[in-house]
């Protein structure tokens, strides 16, 4: 594979893309030179976001991941940020041809991308909230570009939520290898049971609000049938880690596979 095309981890801007087009349709975009435009510019700012972060953890990668193209001698960490940097600066400008909002979005989550690598990621919470909103803010983008936004943005709230019980889940999981790469996670700062503790509270505001996309009158009753079945599920994984029924590993699974059922709600609720 080509070593920028690595960098850039089409996986990942793919799954970017696609998160824009779910943010398209459930705001009722109409097929147009900005709704094919927006996915694109998502795939290239999230593709400016892996390659950063490469580039700050180069490192850390020459000892545990020495296949990567920055610690494998393919790309220097110069060229990574001049790629990461140009890839950024693309996307920004071609987002001013969508709308202003996109542009907003995507000027914000191109420095939120390059702030979390450099700064934000391992600090207690502040860096697991800064990638569930990035994580969320795909539909948002998506949402900025149709004409009725309130079901994406319903969607992102819940995800936003939802990702960040998975995070603190991930890092309850990563404590000891964090601890050693000197990161200061939630478990680490404050404690495991602390950091669990949060993840449930996180968790059931997300069942508390899964109801109100309904109730809002943006989603068909076929909704719930769904959604509430995949909170029950993220509260599920947080409280189960929380007491002991199983570990963080298996609870951050039973989260993200709420997830998807939880997404998936949102998408026969519009059928």
């Amino acid at each position: 594979m080509n070593p920028y095309l690595e960098l850039a981890r089409p996986l990942n801007c793919a799954m970017a893309a696609v998160g824009v087009v779910i943010g398209e349709i459930l705001a009722g975009a109409h097929l147009s030179v900005q709704a094919v435009l927006a996915p694109i510019v998502a795939a290239i700012v999230c593709a400016g976001g892996n390659a950063i972060n490469d580039y700050f953890d180069a490192e850390v990668d020459a000892v545990n991941r020495p296949e990567r193209p920055i610690p494998s001698g393919r790309v220097s960490r110069k060229a990574a940020k001049r790629f990461a940097l140009a890839c950024f600066a693309s996307g920004v400008f071609l987002s001013i041809f969508i709308n202003s909002w996109c542009f907003i979005i995507a000027a914000v989550n191109s420095i939120l991308l390059y702030a979390y690598s450099w700064k934000l990621k391992g600090t207690p919470l502040i860096g697991n909230a800064v990638i569930s909103y990035l994580v969320g803010s795909c539909f948002l983008f998506g949402a900025a570009v149709g004409t009725r936004p309130a079901a994406a943005v319903w969607l992102f709230v819940l995800a936003f939520l939802a990702n960040l019980v998975r995070e603190i889940l991930k890092d309850v999981e990563d404590v000891e290898g964090d601890a050693k790469a000197g990161l200061k996670t939630l478990p680490i700062v404050a404690g495991e049971k602390t950091a669990l503790n949060v993840a449930s509270v996180f968790s059931i505001a997300l069942a508390v609000l899964t109801p109100f996309p309904y109730l809002d009158g943006v989603v068909s009753a076929r909704y719930l049938y769904l959604a509430c079945p995949a909170a029950a599920m993220i509260v599920a994984g947080a409280l189960g880690a929380r007491y002991g029924i199983f570990g963080a590993r298996e609870g951050q699974r039973l989260t993200k596979l709420g997830m998807i059922l939880g997404l998936a709600a949102f998408l026969v609720a519009l059928a």
